[in-house]
């Protein structure tokens, strides 16, 4: 088939198919007065009625609250499970080594590992000795900050094993 004419079919078939079903319905009443819906039309006395799917104005009814319990391995065990197995220790785990770094790097370290630059022999108001001073001093600010950030972690993290 020619694609012209594919598309010419679509773009006539598409509206027809898209557009609201209608269904022809009949109401009939018969000698009794009973009233009755058919598909068919009616022997006796009856009208055709037209009838269309209300699903364009319809709104979808919200889901009721949720009664359902959580089951045996659900979010609350497995956060809990992780918090024990791996969120605290390794917490606790970053703490120590952060502590242990910051030891190593403590300022006598630096002076006596200087090479031949001994702490004997600088001069009290020596340039290098006070540089090394202050860089001492922002490294153990720096080293006292995350060590400080660690520990909130942990308290945070045992404070939420806590609750579960």
């Amino acid at each position: 088939m020619n694609k012209t004419v594919l598309c010419y079919l679509l773009c006539v078939a598409m509206p027809l198919v898209c557009s609201a079903p209608a269904w022809a319905v009949n109401k009939c009443t018969d000698a009794d007065g009973k009233v009755s819906f058919q598909d068919g039309p009616c022997l006796g006395q009856g009208e055709k009625i037209e009838v269309k799917p209300a699903m364009q104005g319809a709104t979808p009814v919200p889901p009721g609250p949720s009664t359902a319990k959580e089951g045996a391995f659900g979010p609350t065990w497995q956060r809990k499970h992780y918090l024990q197995n791996q969120g605290v220790p390794q917490a606790r785990a970053a703490l120590e080594r952060n502590q242990q770094e910051c030891a190593a790097t403590a300022p006598d370290a630096a002076v006596a590992h200087a090479g031949p630059l001994r702490r004997s022999t600088l001069a009290q108001g020596s340039q290098f000795a006070q540089e090394r001073a202050a860089a001492a001093g922002k490294d153990k600010a720096a080293c006292e900050a995350r060590t400080e950030e660690l520990r909130n972690q942990l308290k945070a993290l045992e404070a939420e094993l806590g609750k579960l």
